[in-house]
């Protein structure tokens, strides 16, 4: 049958599931070369970690990284569709088989944590076991008046589990947490959060002549199961084994300074063994110290039992699984010799922190050294300064850059999977009644507006400072 009877129209609609850095990057690509691109994203707002993942603190780097979503999905060729999950409001199988879409592009990211692992512990989410994601969410929008998710409160003695930078600041935000409870409810100090982060909680505290004894603060326990120079704080220049050492040292460095500087306590070589309990109530945990050897952990006869009431878990995200999308455990299962093709589809991709599986592990060593290769010697000098540079927002940056440019890449080569022909008037039409239906659900008119009355209340603006 020829073009002219099937009535083709001259373009193609494509799907993209998540909205933020990779997503964006690989809406705007398509959009550019005269594409049809519709971005579902389960949130209000599309900026994924951004908004919900990345401390309040971060704010220049978060506004930054947000402007730039906005600039990439105003284009013309893209309709953004908020608060729509995939696999809940619509149906995955239905996206693939009933939408008319030419491509389905997944870059949903990593939004669930990793399990802790021990069951009478997982059995006290919520209470007390607190994920790192539902804490930050928490941390990050408590302050806004229309705010109606969980609410957590940190404990004396809080443990935390976890190891990177991502870790330090669930740490951070614990003990200041506590801390700026302390100061006024005992000593009615104001104090608050940016600046508490800035100058830590030990410069607060000698400002107005305090200790954590004079606050009856207990500080907060950063248990990490390898040795401190083994945390991924700071990243090698390159593969030498002088650059990798000196990187190493410079972890070890770190996680000293940001101990002194917060004043919490750091565990390392120790593992959770047990939950501790009396009278049916959560009493506390128990570790179990660690030897290492290369990289192989081994037991010792050495226990600590850590009396609390609240464990932190900070070890990671995982993709959360899509019915319809086959699995290899956590990873998502990408076609042989593949870095990004869904197994099981001829037109479904995986780009960013959605991609798992055996395609995953070459793309991760790629994206690794792509990050590396923007690290020069001097950044880890700088890192050494705390006060004036935030490895943090080095590496959400660095990463960034490399997802956008692998995110290019993929787009480049996906579209050589795409048809000479665009898709039929009649699959547009559908698709067009479809979106329609879900727009006037969540009465989304254009994309500027709707980004102006959901983006929340910023903290620093109630308190009335500047970036």
């Amino acid at each position: 049958m020829s073009n002219q009877e099937q009535n083709l129209t001259n373009h193609h609609y494509i799907a993209i599931i998540g909205g933020s850095v990779s997503g964006s990057e690989a809406a705007s690509m398509l959009a550019e070369k005269g594409h049809k691109v519709v971005v579902f994203d389960q949130n209000e707002l599309p900026y994924g970690k951004l908004e919900d993942g990345l401390p309040m603190w971060h704010s220049k780097l978060r506004d930054r990284q947000e402007e730039s979503i906005d600039e990439k999905l105003s284009h013309d060729n893209i309709e953004f569709l908020p608060l729509v999950e995939i696999g809940k409001d619509v149906q995955f199988n239905d996206l693939i088989n009933d939408w008319g879409f030419s491509a389905v592009i997944l870059a949903n990211g990593a939004w669930k944590d990793r399990p802790i692992g021990v069951e009478a512990l997982e059995k006290l989410e919520g209470k007390n076991l607190i994920y790192q994601n539902p804490l930050l969410n928490w941390f990050n929008h408590k302050h806004e008046p229309d705010y109606d998710g969980p609410r957590f409160e940190i404990k004396e003695n809080t443990v935390v589990f976890g190891g990177g930078l991502a870790s330090i600041d669930v740490v951070k935000i614990a003990m200041m947490e506590l801390v700026m409870k302390a100061l006024k409810t005992k000593h009615n100090i104001d104090v608050d959060v940016f600046t508490l982060e800035k100058k830590g909680v030990k410069a607060v505290l000698d400002q107005h002549g305090l200790a954590l004894e004079d606050l009856g603060v207990k500080p907060v326990n950063l248990v990490y199961r390898r040795a401190p120079e083994d945390m991924p704080l700071a990243q090698p220049a390159d593969d030498s084994a002088a650059k990798i050492e000196k990187a190493r040292q410079t972890s070890k460095k770190l996680i000293t300074k940001y101990v002194d500087k917060f004043l919490f306590n750091f565990i390392p070589q120790a593992v959770i063994e047990d939950t501790l309990f009396e009278n049916g109530h959560f009493k506390g945990v128990r570790l179990r110290k660690m030897d290492i050897d290369g990289r192989k952990l081994i037991p010792t006869d050495e226990t600590i039992d850590i009396e609390t009431e609240l464990v932190i878990s900070s070890i990671g995200s995982i993709p959360k699984h899509i019915d319809g999308v086959t699995y290899e455990g956590e990873r998502m299962k990408i076609q042989d010799g593949s870095d990004y093709k869904v197994d099981g589809f001829d037109n479904v991709f995986a780009i960013g922190n959605a991609i798992t599986g055996k395609g995953n592990i070459m793309t991760s060593k790629k994206h690794g050294k792509e990050m590396t290769a923007r690290i020069i010697d001097e950044d880890l000098e700088k890192m050494m300064d705390i006060d004036k540079f935030d490895a943090l927002e080095k590496k959400v940056e660095m990463h960034n850059q490399a997802l956008q440019e692998r995110v290019n890449r993929q787009i480049n080569e996906l579209e050589g999977y795409l048809s000479s022909e665009g898709i039929s008037e009649a699959e547009e039409q559908n698709l067009l009644n479809k979106t329609k239906r879900l727009r006037d659900l969540q009465e989304f008119y254009n994309y500027e507006r709707w980004i102006k009355e959901h983006k929340p209340e910023r903290l620093e603006e109630q308190l009335g400072l500047s970036h």
